[in-house]
């Protein structure tokens, strides 16, 4: 059964009619789309509408794999989100590796062919498994769910979304541009110059299932249609104040991973002093520097001013984005960490779960780099209960970005 088939009618509807809507404006976005007929969708907002309609969440935090998280039967659906012209078989888009460049370029030489492949699948499933990590997700219950175009029409349909067989490459064809491969169940195709990944969608695969055609009608003249809706609205309606701050995963004035402090606390001298007791496996916390404090002192509290320490711990409960949700606190000196209680179920999460690492490993600021993230971005889903936290990564960069002024761009794929 497809993942779409587990939603209502009533949802499924509510989807459809709004591609149907914004195909209907297409003549806004592309002019060309009135004399060919070819409806304009832009991935966002597909990506938004899906999120609306299906009550799931918007996932892409900057180049992740999934761009929505389903809920279905208790169990985490990872689900990527595409667009694009023409429903013959192609080509698209799923992945940027520009930061592994230089050791995808290694092997770009022939006679190493089956290390190139190896090579591009293995960062690969090891970007879908930071995704698998920080989302709950398992393999193979993952989907694409695309919308192709054509005249007057939209198909959606839904692929699966698993990773490469590493032990089954294939078809190796190496050329000045590209280098493409199979593992049996994708066809897979790298371009040099941009660095991206691209994967093979065929609407007849027999892991591929249409989903439904749409009819699009589109306006000759959209301009006069918003012209005529604007005038008669009444009031409008001022949007939420934005709440979402970031944090850093590493230390400001170090600039770098502190290797007994921070996401590595539990490398830290023992808590008991002279015993030589190791520290908890995978003790950790998230740094809050004294900057932010003093930009935000009642980010955290109405009533406690957190640039003025109080010797007072603050109890929160923090919501991940795999779904769980645990005790935490902000405290310590300065209130400089933010933490689970107990603190090693952010570090399993974390370190274990989403990086990868055993309890051993000190993370370094290459690791972060390496799964995409340095930052942590989190916010309250009601600003008038400041204990209940929500928590995702942020991009490489974001919380120098959100310092400085700037809102960082997340959800760039």
């Amino acid at each position: 059964m497809t993942i779409w088939n587990r939603y209502s009618n009533e949802q499924q509807y509510e989807y459809i009619e709004y591609l149907k809507m914004y195909g209907a404006l297409s003549a806004l976005f592309n002019q060309k789309a009135s004399t060919t007929g070819a409806p304009y969708l832009d991935s966002k907002y597909q990506e938004t509408v899906y999120a609306r309609s299906f009550h799931s969440e918007e996932v892409d935090i900057g180049n992740t794999p999934h761009d929505i998280k389903s809920v279905i039967d208790n169990k985490n659906i990872g689900i990527g989100i595409k667009t694009w012209l023409n429903s013959k078989p192609s080509y698209q888009k799923v992945m940027q590796l520009k930061s592994f460049k230089d050791e995808i370029e290694c092997f770009r030489y022939p006679g190493k062919e089956a290390e190139l492949a190896g090579k591009i699948a293995s960062i690969k499933n090891k970007k879908l498994l930071v995704d698998y990590g920080r989302l709950g997700l398992v393999n193979d219950k993952n989907i694409y769910h695309f919308a192709t175009r054509d005249e007057g029409t939209v198909v959606l349909r839904e692929t699966t979304y698993p990773m490469i067989e590493l032990n089954k490459l294939s078809d190796f064809n190496l050329s000045e541009k590209s280098f493409s491969f199979t593992d049996g169940l994708k066809k897979y195709k790298y371009t040099f110059g941009d660095s991206q990944i691209w994967m093979y969608f065929d609407p007849q695969a027999e892991d591929t299932y249409e989903l439904k055609s749409i009819n699009i009608d589109i306006m000759q003249n959209p301009f006069d249609f918003l012209k005529d809706a604007f005038s008669n609205i009444s009031k409008i309606i001022v949007p939420t104040v934005r709440d979402a701050v970031y944090l850093p995963l590493y230390s400001v004035h170090q600039q770098g991973v502190p290797e007994k402090s921070g996401l590595n606390a539990s490398h830290g001298s023992s808590k008991n002093k002279n015993s030589g007791l190791p520290r908890p496996k995978y003790e950790a916390y998230i740094p809050v520097p004294k900057e932010f404090h003093n930009k935000y002192p009642n980010w955290f509290s109405d009533t406690i001013d957190t640039s003025k320490y109080n010797n007072k711990a603050i109890e929160l409960n923090l919501h991940m984005p795999n779904g769980e949700e645990y005790p935490a606190r902000l405290t310590q000196s300065g209130f400089k960490s933010l933490q689970t209680n107990p603190q090693s179920v952010l570090g399993e999460w974390l370190i274990h779960e989403v990086l990868g690492f055993d309890a051993n490993h000190i993370i370094t600021m290459g690791d972060l780099e390496n799964a995409g993230f340095d930052s942590v971005k989190v916010w309250h889903e009601d600003i008038n209960d400041k204990s209940q936290i929500w928590v995702d990564f942020a991009p490489v960069g974001s919380y120098k970005e959100f310092m400085s002024g700037n809102i960082p761009v997340e959800g760039d794929n």
